[in-house]
């Protein structure tokens, strides 16, 4: 070997050798307690190698021995120092007192090459993000969400004539059902379009939504990027959505929305709100060129489907498992449900508001299983004026695009405000225990102005699949049943490892 190479090599190895100990020294500098971390792996060894999936990875490090005292936790996201906050007050203090330092995600995709990725409610940033939430909020009213519940209920009949034609005593993978209903749910309230997800096994709309969350080696890098280390996602040109799921979703949207400009047609759904937007840009000069862009209009579009779907089609299947575990509560679901349609084909929208049970069952699974498992902020300093530091707790000022993590999974699995939290107890939910709960302590949909836009659509279509579903029919175990749900190690959001198998029974009366 040459000795211009040994000296190349080795001016290498005393470079890195600076830089990692520069790094990995950053939250001992500012003074912060942090968990010991591994050269260019940081802390985030687990989740890198696939073992893990994100939301377990941070709620293993709010879980950290050690920290059980600590109000926040220095951590390193592979090379990049960040903050896993734990203490409630400075939860909400980060969140809401003091969103104006918050506003934005850490989450990115590429700005230049993922119009649909970029430019959505969910990963737009201040101020894009404030005005777009502004547009669309209208569909998520309380009046306009009634206005598409017949449209609902229709889809919530084609579930029961679904679980008429699997036959009574099938083992059925549950979320295949309930991912088929949401699907069908989301078109036609959201589009307008007929997905056929219960009735055709081949639904196009089915599959790409389920190869959103179907995760390749190259898809994997590609979220590892957007989750972790964001500020690659342009040189990686990381996208939210593939190639082919991303001309499926601009087709069909864009099919949609000719047609109802050719036809004036008006449905009050987000089709509306989007043609909208675009016109109201087409008329106003002063507005961004882009909100009259077919990819901005389709990436609003894009993620409303995505969120639905997903969403609301785990928080069925993760109630149906946690029912079949415990017959009791199912029958007193069941029980509710009968009283509540009486002699109707339907529960109306106020009647299934009004269902006290129900509610309490769905909190509960979302106590256990809040479907995304963490929240994030990113911290965006001003130029000027005062700065957000972490005092009362320490007198440090957070560096401009420091990350924030906060464990969902973890503060609601925490026996400090959930006595026993591994057993599924709807009881907690129960209004003559109100008193006794610390709501600050669940956060199913996240926190603040930054919370779920859709939460309570999502949570109407999740009851609704449930009360058609269980109307007539029983779930219970069986022998393909798991006995503990384990977290799949590729999914972004809770899911089973494996396919929950449950049995389906047809009940009369």
């Amino acid at each position: 070997m040459s000795t211009e190479l040994l000296f190349l090599l080795g001016t290498l190895a005393i470079v890195f050798y600076i830089w990692q100990k520069r790094t990995y020294s950053f939250w001992k500098r500012h003074g912060v307690k942090s968990i010991r971390s591994l050269p260019l792996l940081g802390n985030t060894r687990e989740f890198l190698t696939g073992r893990v999936p994100f939301f377990e990875q941070i709620q293993k490090f709010h879980q950290a021995p050690g920290f059980e005292n600590e109000p926040f936790v220095g951590v390193y996201m592979a090379y990049r120092p960040a903050l896993i906050i734990r203490d409630l007050d400075l939860i909400k203090t980060v969140m809401i007192k003091k969103f104006q330092y918050f506003n934005n995600r850490v989450l990115q995709t590429d700005p230049h090459n993922d119009a649909l990725g970029f430019n959505n409610l969910f990963f737009a940033r201040s101020p894009a993000w404030r005005e777009l939430r502004t547009k669309i909020s209208p569909v998520f009213t309380t009046g306009k969400i009634k206005q598409m519940y017949p449209l609902m209920v229709k889809i919530g009949k084609n579930l029961e004539d679904s679980a008429e034609r699997l036959g009574s005593g099938s083992n059925i993978q549950v979320k295949d059902l309930c991912a088929r209903f949401t699907t069908d749910l989301i078109a036609t309230i959201a589009f307008g379009l007929e997905a056929n997800a219960l009735q055709n096994a081949r639904s196009e709309f089915f599959y790409h939504n389920k190869a959103i969350f179907s995760l390749t080696l190259s898809r994997a890098i590609d979220f590892a990027i957007i989750f972790m280390l964001p500020a690659l996602a342009p040189l990686a040109r990381v996208k939210l959505f593939s190639k082919e799921t991303t001309k499926f979703i601009r087709s069909s949207i864009n099919y949609v929305l000719t047609e109802r400009e050719r036809t004036g047609q008006k449905r009050n759904d987000l089709v509306d709100i989007l043609l909208a937007m675009k016109r109201q840009a087409s008329a106003n000069s002063e507005e961004s060129l882009k909100t009259i862009d077919l990819d901005y209009l389709v990436a609003q579009a894009a993620i409303f489907q995505t969120a639905g779907f997903e969403t609301s089609s785990s928080t069925m299947t993760l109630t149906l498992y946690e029912l079949a575990k415990n017959n009791d509560l199912q029958q007193r679901l069941r029980q509710e449900i009968s009283d509540f349609f009486g002699d109707e084909d339907h529960v109306s929208y106020e009647r299934i508001q009004e269902m006290p049970y129900l509610s309490q069952v769905v909190n509960e699974t979302l106590r256990k299983y809040p479907i995304v498992g963490y929240a994030e902020r990113e911290c965006s300093q001003p130029d000027e004026g005062e700065r957000f530091s972490l005092d009362p707790y320490h007198n440090m000022v957070l560096p401009h695009g420091m990350s924030i993590y906060i464990s969902t999974l973890a503060i609601h699995r925490d026996p400090q405000y959930w006595p026993d939290p591994e057993k599924f107890d709807p009881e907690r939910f129960n209004p003559s225990n109100r008193d006794s709960l610390n709501m600050d302590a669940y956060m199913p949909f996240g926190v603040g102005p930054r919370n779920c836009i859709g939460m309570r659509l999502g949570l109407l279509q999740s009851k609704l699949g449930l009360v058609h579903l269980l109307r007539n029919h029983r779930v219970y175990t069986c022998e393909q049943t798991v006995d503990k749900i384990e977290w799949s190690p590729v999914s972004p959001v809770i899911a089973s490892k494996h396919d929950i198998v449950l049995r389906l029974e047809k009940v009369s009366g």
